[in-house]
This record gives structure tokens, sequence and C-alpha cells, in this order.
């Protein structure tokens, strides 16, 4: 039925349930129900109440109050535009008894990791003012849009006199709302999914932990414990994902789009290491529908279901944990930096990473082993996806993950490479397009005693930029205008030929700052000196000195170092 909103809202005491996602409005939604509500004012000789949309309901068991079911962030919304408003007019306690029980308690009472938090808000309000230090109190990404939307109301709100406060909180009130009421808890938890799942926009972990409560509340007796232990698991794991979001190594994991998706990114990581749920040809959504099957599989024996959701509850919040560990594990090792920073292991390693991780395993070797197996699997011209997501099934045992890893670069698709052997016989040409294997490569044989504080200082400070290692590149030290200039008899060499056919060796190229690099342009060997000088490689600035009696004789000279060292770097992989 339809009601207006002081009929829906007066009198009543609301909760958002424990399977219920946490706030999703923006600014930008805000502004919309603004929108709304100016038309509302504007139209007021209607006789139709404007409508809001639909709120469906759920009776708390042995209580007067209601689980919103649907609806919660229109509902949370308006509770706060309405609080606010009320705040503002004359007597703010006259109807204050619509916003608090007997008890004073606010009547809408967000998840519990909120509520705190939705209090203080709403406090601003009662204070005329806002308080920007709650800004830094932020601990979830729901918490920054509640954060974000109640500014954003105090932006329209604040500065009004108290006859137009309450001529808009009286539209607001005759505003109209579709109310629909639910009297099965079990039914009321597959409506919110049936509802979400035709427009409204969830994360797919909101899915996920109604999914696991509808099975628990269903099939368990234990008076909502394991409800209440997925609630808390998955409230963890909220968390994380902001930690996670604010990381600085995020922008460099995955594809552009990470950042956006965490929790659905880290999710199917950890699927990804699940025998009956993930594989590398699914998606998140294809993972979550292997879940499903399997949970209804297992519903003709209760007891195992529900260890099982229990199991993977934990496992699922212990993997956030541990992605979060390994991205910390940036700051203070040079081995993780350079894995994840530099060469940017393909996403299908992330659940073996992380299952080493959680086992108590990774260590320096490991992670050495990860790059190389990167360096394999992709750095020579094939994919080996399917071998690579594969490595989670022997991340419990150190010893049979390095088995596993040797037996399956030997094994790997190489492109026109026969074996590892003959890679590292040619490891040292045309570096200039290998990208970030040339870097990975340069700063491990160039720079083997940058320890993680050093290799952290290039990433730079900007913190309005995303902070990667994209803003290096490759330097060729003996330019190709030599040809052009007429500068390649001081550098050694007889004719274009033979500069030709080795410009692009390693012993030929740097990684540089973009920055120095542009600058240089055409610039001759002063140039080049001077802005190697000035970059933040340990290596280019030493060799800056050296510049001047380089050549084609120093990079054959190089080009040997280099293969020598690969091969011995590479030499587990070559027995």
């Amino acid at each position: 039925m339809q009601k207006t909103v002081a009929d829906v809202f007066n009198g009543k005491c609301f909760s958002i349930p424990k399977y219920q996602r946490d706030y999703a409005w923006e600014k930008k939604n805000l502004d919309d129900l603004w929108e709304d509500l100016l038309e509302a004012k504007n139209a007021s000789n209607d006789s139709m109440g404007h409508f809001l949309g639909t709120i469906v309901v759920a009776k708390e068991p042995n209580s007067d109050a209601y689980h919103i079911i649907d609806g919660q962030q229109r509902s949370t919304t308006i509770f706060m535009l309405r609080y606010a408003l009320n705040a503002k007019t004359k007597d703010p306690a006259w109807n204050m008894n619509n916003f608090r029980d007997e008890n004073r308690e606010l009547r809408l009472q967000v998840i519990p990791a909120n509520q705190e938090f939705f209090k203080a808000l709403l406090t601003q309000a009662d204070n005329n003012k806002c308080d920007t230090s709650l800004k830094d109190k932020v601990k979830t990404d729901g918490q920054k849009r509640l954060y974000e939307v109640f500014a954003r109301i105090w932006d329209y709100v604040g500065e009004l006199e108290s006859t137009q406060a309450k001529e808009y909180l009286s539209v607001l009130d005759k505003m109209v709302l579709m109310w629909l009421e639910e009297t099965d808890s079990g039914r009321a938890i597959r409506t919110f999914q049936s509802v979400n799942d035709r427009g409204v926009p969830l994360l797919l972990l909101d899915k996920l932990k109604a999914l696991l409560i509808l099975y628990s509340n269903k099939y368990s007796n234990d008076r909502g414990v394991l409800d209440n232990e997925i609630n808390e698991r998955f409230g963890e794991i909220f968390k994380i994902a902001t930690q996670i979001r604010k990381h600085k190594l995020s922008p460099s994991l995955g594809d552009k789009d990470f950042v956006k998706e965490i929790e659905t990114r880290v999710f199917n990581y950890h699927a990804l290491g699940q025998k009956d749920i993930g594989h590398y040809s699914y998606g998140a959504d294809k993972s979550f529908e292997q879940i499903k099957i399997l949970l209804k599989d297992k519903t003709t024996n209760p007891q195992e279901l529900l260890a099982y959701i229990d199991t993977y509850s934990i496992d699922l919040l212990e993997f956030f944990k541990a992605f979060y560990r390994v991205m910390q594990m940036t700051e203070t090792n040079a081995e993780a930096f350079k894995l994840l920073y530099i060469l940017r292991i393909n996403p299908y390693f992330y659940s073996s990473l992380v299952k080493l991780e959680m086992n108590g395993i990774l260590d320096d070797e490991c992670l050495r082993l990860l790059a190389q197996t990167e360096v394999f699997f992709y750095g020579c011209g094939s994919s080996n996806d399917s071998r690579a997501y594969k490595l989670y099934e022997v991340a419990n045992d150190k010893t049979s993950f390095k088995e596993r890893v040797l037996q399956d670069c030997k094994k790997c698709a190489k492109n026109d490479y026969s074996s590892i052997d003959d890679v590292l016989r040619d490891i040292a040409r045309e570096h200039s397009t290998w990208g970030k294997y040339f870097h990975y490569l340069f700063f491990t044989y160039r720079c083997e005693n940058m320890d993680a504080r050093e290799f952290n200082d290039l990433l730079g400070g900007d913190e309005n930029k995303a902070i990667t290692m994209q803003s290096y590149e490759i330097e060729h030290i003996v330019p190709f205008n030599a040809i052009e200039n007429g500068s390649l008899k001081q550098y050694g060499f007889e004719t274009d030929e033979e500069f030709d056919d080795i410009k692009n060796y390693f012993g030929n190229l740097l990684v540089l700052e973009k920055n120095l690099n542009g600058g240089i342009k055409d610039g001759g060997a002063q140039v080049k000196k001077e802005a190697y000088k000035k970059s933040k490689i340990p290596y280019n600035r030493s060799f800056a000195e050296e510049l001047p009696s380089f050549g084609k004789k120093r990079i054959e000279e190089e080009n040997k170092k280099f293969t020598q060292w690969a091969r011995e770097f590479f030499k587990e992989f070559l027995c």
C-alpha cells in the first residue's frame, strides 16, 4: 500500500538486518532526492503525493520494530534528511519523538558497525554545525558514504531559516512510499535477494552474505549464532576491503578496474583456490553461481552444509586478511615490492600467493619463484593461465610448491622457444619490447642492494595521483638518433647495421623516470649524464659518471655479464 513518509517513519522503529549490505548511496543520489523534494514543493497543490519508491519490511521477532528488507539506502537517507530539517526548525524538540524512542535511542538502527558513527553524524545537526573530524574516524566505505551524503544534506539545509526548514519538512513528510510488509523472516531474506537482483545494484559480497545467512537461518537451530558469526566476519571483510582500497599498491594490482571492484575481485581470487567453485575461465559472477549450486547440493545433509558455511566464511575472511598483509609486505620487503609493483604478476597467481601467506610459507624464495614463473609463463610470448591458477593446489607445502613451479616452467608454452635454455641464451636480446619483464630483471640485476625503503622512495608521494611504477620507462643509452646525427663512431660503431643489431640489447638500456627521459629528447651525452644524475635509481646515478666511455664494447660486455647472471639466477630451472 502507499503511505506518506510521515506515516511510514513516525512512531515506528526500524533496523537494518544483518544480511544487508553497507550504506551505498552517494552524493549524486542525495542530489536526486533533493530535486524530488524541490519538485514536490513547487507542485504542492498537486493532489497526488510525490512518489519516492518502495520500502519492503518485516516485523522483528518478539518486537514492534521492523527490519528493512529493501529500501534501506533510501530510508536511511530520508531519515537523515528529515532529522537535519527538523533540527533547523524553531523547536526541534517538539517533534523529536518522531526520531527517537522513549529511551532516546534513534528510531533507525543501521548496521551495528555503523551505528555509533551514524549517531555522531546526526549530532552535527543537533549542534548546528559540521564536525570535520568525523572524516578521520571513517573505517569503512559505508561510513565514508554516510559522511559525504550527510555533508551534502547540510550543504542544502544548514543555511535554511526555521520557517523554510519547517516547510521543506512538511513537504517531505507528505511524499509517498510504497509499503510492502513481509511476515516470514526466511522469506524476507529471499525477498531481499530477488528485489535487489532485479535492479538495485548490490555488491557481490552483499549477495554472498545474504545467501550464507539464508541457508544458516533455514537449516540451523542455534538461535542465530552462526548468522551473527557470518555477519561479523563479513563486517571485517568490508573493513579490510576499505584498507585494501586505501593502500598505495591498489592501482598496481589487477587491471584498471581493480580499485573500483576490490570486494568482487578478491572474492574471485579466493574462489580460484576453491576446488569446487573456481576455475581460471570463470568470472566472479560464475564463481558465485557455483557457490549457490554447491550450497543447494549440500542441503541433503544440514550438518555438512552448516559446517561448510562456517568454514567457508572463516576462510574467506582469512584470505582477505592475508591479501592485505601481502600488500603491506611491499613496504618492508624488496622482493614483494618488485613482484607486485614492478613485475605486476598476473592475477591468476594471486590465489597461490595469498595462500602461501595464509600458511606461513611466503618468504623471499617463494616471492622470487613466483617472479621467475611469471617470466616464463607470460614473458616469452605465450600465456599459461591454467598452470598459473592451479598453483594454489600446492600452496600448503613449500617443497611441493617449488617442485610444481620448476616442473611447470619447464613444460609450459614459451612461444618459439623449445626450452628454458633457449630462453636464457637469448635473454639479453631485444629487451626494449620486454616491458615490465625488463624492468624486473634490470632492478634485480643492477640494483641488488636496494632495500624496500629505497624502492618505495621511487614511487614518490603525490597523494592526488595513483602511486605506481608506471612513471618509469626504458631508456636507450646510445640513442636511436645516433645514426641521424652521425655520432655512432664516437660510440665505437663502424656501421649503422652494427648498431641496429644490438641497440635494443640489455646492455644498452636503463630504466629511467619518464620526466627525465622526456627531458633528454635528442640531447647528447652531457644532457643524458645530467639526467641520469637526477634519477632516484642508484645505479643510474653511478652509471652517469661512466657514460663518457660508454659504447659498443661496453654493451657487448654487459650483455655477456647479464646472460651469465641470468643463468645463475634461473639455474634451478635448468636442472
